[in-house]
């Protein structure tokens, strides 16, 4: 018996929607954005079949500037450990060789061994530690809302916002669990979707790349974070949507009690993100 990889199309769907549960019990959204993971033009999503059976699956799709994004691997259990994810992670490096990548990244979680173990055979490395605290809808606390914030209304704005904030975040930029590098690219991709708001040296990024009915990302904030939090729950408690969640890097102590200040549950489990050059 060998395993074979395909592009996916939608009449799998309902098979990988069998899969997802078993293999993610805690972490189920393909259906939720069917529309992206099934765009083979800016991607592939990658599905693994043994003797014509659907085994797993998971999705490579490219980013504002280039680089490839690895998310949703996914094995049926009972083919776990038999080759499945070798050979989804195989046509993965092929993709990036398709597409010129000159980067390649993934999140997963610390303790996530075997995640973590087949991203560095294929030659990634943690580049980025992080902790993703998140606010409930119905715990969002009272709060003095703030004035005087003005969306960016072009990438040279954007980018004077965000540059002296970046250092702080490791020059990354992370919306639903997906980091993206600081830059022009990402800079004209933020401005289109309306996410940079800014008041003097305060700013605040918010938005989602998808599941927007069903929470907010704030994707970084500088300045004073007070101010900059104050008015994330406005844009939060306006959007009406269940979650606002922010990726903080583990070390930013600043970013943790003021994310406590307001409510957030902290976790314990940190989340790596991968990464490797070409």
């Amino acid at each position: 018996m060998s395993i074979t990889v395909r592009p996916g199309v939608l009449e799998d769907l309902p098979y990988l929607l069998e899969i997802e549960p078993k293999a993610t019990p805690g972490l189920q959204y393909l259906n939720d954005v069917q529309e992206e993971f099934f765009n083979n033009e800016i991607g592939e999503l990658v599905v693994a079949e043994e003797d014509g059976n659907i085994i797993g699956f998971g999705r490579f799709s490219t980013q504002f500037d280039g680089s490839g994004w690895l998310e949703c691997l996914r094995v049926d259990p009972v083919h776990q450990k038999k080759g499945c994810g070798a050979q989804i992670w195989k046509r993965y490096i092929e993709l990036c060789a398709k597409y010129n990548v000159p980067y390649v990244r993934m999140y997963t979680g610390l303790t996530n061994y075997a995640s973590k173990v087949l991203g560095e055979r294929n030659g990634l490395h943690v580049a980025y530690q992080t902790q993703e605290v998140t606010l409930l809808k119905e715990n969002i606390p009272e709060f003095e809302p703030v004035e005087g914030f003005e969306p960016a209304d072009c990438h040279h704005c954007a980018a004077a916002a965000i540059e002296p904030y970046a250092e702080g975040f490791h020059n990354y930029f992370c919306t639903n669990r997906t980091f993206y590098t600081m830059g022009e690219d990402l800079y004209k991709g933020l401005v289109a979707d309306n996410w940079v708001w800014k008041n003097g040296d305060n700013m605040v990024a918010i938005g989602a790349r998808f599941q927007k009915d069903k929470a907010l990302h704030i994707g970084l904030m500088g300045g004073d974070l007070d101010v900059c939090m104050r008015f994330a729950l406005q844009k939060f408690r306006e959007s009406g949507v269940a979650k606002l969640a922010f990726m903080i890097p583990s070390e930013r102590e600043d970013l943790h009690e003021i994310a406590a200040k307001y409510g957030f549950t902290i976790p314990t489990n940190h989340i790596i993100m991968l990464e490797r050059a070409f």
